[in-house]
């Protein structure tokens, strides 16, 4: 059936070229049809979707966007896949990410976006059949294969891939780099150099040409974190960072762009700092301040002190805090003469997981006059089993 029948022209040209101008009436214009109900859009939203917009113009060469967990960004990326493909259907896209799972949701639901029946309507775009995985499609133009969508993870092989394209002037595809460190790997230096060398040694090198732009977009998690390895200067290219906090106040709203800070409601809930929510209908002020101060988030997961500024307000601060550091201990090989030594206890008497834990330490002074810890244990047990435990100990 031909789904252009009795569609206003004028009506369509309209609607394509705005799809093509803003990329947040391209996101909720595709949103609805897809998922049966409207895209909630806070100023945030609007606020990415505008930096999306100027890396597409090549306002922006490349772009790091820091925000809170749950705030939408892989929504905002998918959408960018398809859009792109209607701009321009040779552009090609390399998306990366921490599971291939992910990689592999957001490719086919951007290859659903370009099939459906409301994109063919607004763009002519044919996908070829001899690749049409979820995780690596094709377009064709006039019968050739022309742009391409891969997406792996981070671990993944990308050689041989390209994003963006030398036959087309303007935004042809771009690399797109959504959580590219795990949470859990952030405490690994190991894992933090992997992750950052990817970036450098084979992303970087997966540009068709020097122009083709990078958008990384992800909370922060660690001092030496992609974001901070790509703003000190490591990867070539001009960078633009942009963070987005949990808690906002009227400091940080004043150093956003007239046109968004319009959006931020000035007229809800604050605490005596001042600070507010940054998207009140999904985080409420209260539950933020509570996992400030160490709680658990909606899905049940503990989040530290440490968490809570680095994923939720993108100020990631180094391990030990601001009195005790982690640097500032040693390492030892050999245990020297000591002085004294003695256990040192710090108990608790239940076991669930939300009960704090039961410590002991057994620790010396050195005749070189350090301190060294010799030992220790950690564990939950109750009071019978805790007396045993020191015996042991």
């Amino acid at each position: 059936m031909n789904s252009r029948v009795n569609i206003d022209p004028t009506k369509l040209e309209v609607e394509r070229t705005k799809c093509e101008d803003e990329h947040l009436f391209f996101t909720r214009r595709f949103f609805k049809p897809r998922m049966g109900f409207k895209f909630m859009v806070n100023w945030h939203h609007a606020y990415v979707a505008w930096l999306i917009d100027e890396v597409v113009k090549g306002n922006i060469a490349n772009l790091v966007i820091n925000v809170p967990p749950g705030a939408g960004k892989t929504e905002l990326t998918t959408n960018l896949i398809a859009r792109g493909i209607g701009l321009n259907p040779r552009s090609r896209f390399l998306y990366l990410s921490l599971s291939q799972s992910l990689v592999e949701d957001v490719s086919a639901t951007a290859r659903n976006i370009v099939k459906s029946e409301d994109f063919q309507r607004l763009w002519s775009t044919d996908i070829s059949t001899s690749t049409d995985a979820k995780a690596s499609w094709k377009t064709t133009v006039e019968g050739y294969e022309a742009g391409h969508v891969y997406a792996a993870s981070m671990g993944g092989q990308v050689t041989g891939r390209r994003a963006g394209t030398l036959a087309e002037d303007g935004f042809t595809g771009c690399i797109i780099l959504d959580d590219p460190l795990k949470p859990e790997d952030a405490f690994s230096k190991p894992a933090r150099d992997k992750a950052n060398r990817k970036i450098l040694n084979t992303v970087n090198s997966r540009k068709a040409k020097s122009d083709t732009p990078i958008i990384m977009i992800m909370q922060r998690l660690h001092v030496e974190d992609p974001t901070n390895f790509v703003m000190t200067g490591n990867v070539p290219g001009d960078w633009t960072q942009v963070s987005i906090p949990a808690l906002i106040d009227d400091a940080y709203i004043s150093t956003l762009p007239e046109s968004i800070q319009k959006l931020v409601p000035r007229d809800v809930e604050r605490d005596d700092q001042g600070r507010q929510s940054y998207w009140p209908k999904k985080e409420t002020l209260k539950s933020l301040l509570q996992l400030e101060k160490g709680g658990k988030d909606k899905d049940g997961a503990t989040v530290s002190r440490y968490t809570f500024s680095s994923q939720y307000q993108q100020n990631p601060k180094k391990l030990g805090g601001d009195l005790i550091k982690g640097e500032c201990f040693g390492r030892y090989k050999e245990l020297p003469q000591l002085q004294w030594r003695a256990v040192f206890v710090d108990t608790a008497q239940k076991t669930k997981e939300h009960n704090d834990w039961s410590v002991f330490m057994l620790a010396g002074l050195g005749v070189d006059g350090k301190l060294y810890i010799i030992d220790v244990l950690r564990g939950k047990w109750t009071a019978p089993e805790l007396n045993q435990q020191a015996k042991n100990f």
